[in-house]
């Protein structure tokens, strides 16, 4: 069973060492590593969030259960921060930043590959500056009609 695991392991190095080569001779850009760092920084969020959830929802209960592993979590937030993570601070919750920062993150990773390739005297690569567009795109359509439409939300009340 050991022997087993460290194949699968092994094959899986090689698969992702092969895969990021192939993105790199093909594209000229990493899109793996910036696959893996997106999905780095979203589990991280997802857990950052789960705390806060269960410190706003949890209360005594999620105390009794730390109190198995001898931690201590708080009973009570300020209300900016429970809101942030309820309902939204004034309408944005923290889903909504974190979506915006990940959109930040692949524009970000696109103006630096430009930039890099016309500080060398390359020209980029049509189709890597594609494959940017296409993730930043989709990472937009996912945040951005929800963050418009509660920014015409604030505007209703607000009138």
């Amino acid at each position: 069973m050991v022997i087993q695991k460290l194949l699968i392991e092994e094959g899986l190095k090689r698969g992702l060492k092969q895969s990021r080569d192939y993105s790199v001779s093909v594209l000229g850009y990493d899109f793996i590593g910036l696959a893996s760092r997106l999905m780095i920084f979203f589990i991280v969020s997802f857990l950052i969030n789960a705390y806060f959830v269960a410190t706003i929802h949890g209360g005594i209960w999620l105390n009794s259960l730390g109190g198995f592993f001898n931690m201590k979590f708080p009973t009570t937030l300020p209300s900016w921060l429970t809101e942030l993570f309820s309902t939204g601070f004034k309408g944005f919750t923290f889903w909504n930043i974190i979506q915006t920062i990940a959109v930040m993150i692949v524009v970000i990773e696109a103006i630096q590959y430009d930039k890099m390739l016309k500080q060398s005297g390359k020209k980029p690569n049509i189709t890597t500056l594609a494959v940017f567009t296409v993730i930043a795109g989709g990472l937009s359509l996912i945040t951005f009609p929800e963050l418009i439409q509660k920014i015409k939300e604030r505007r209703i009340l607000n009138a």
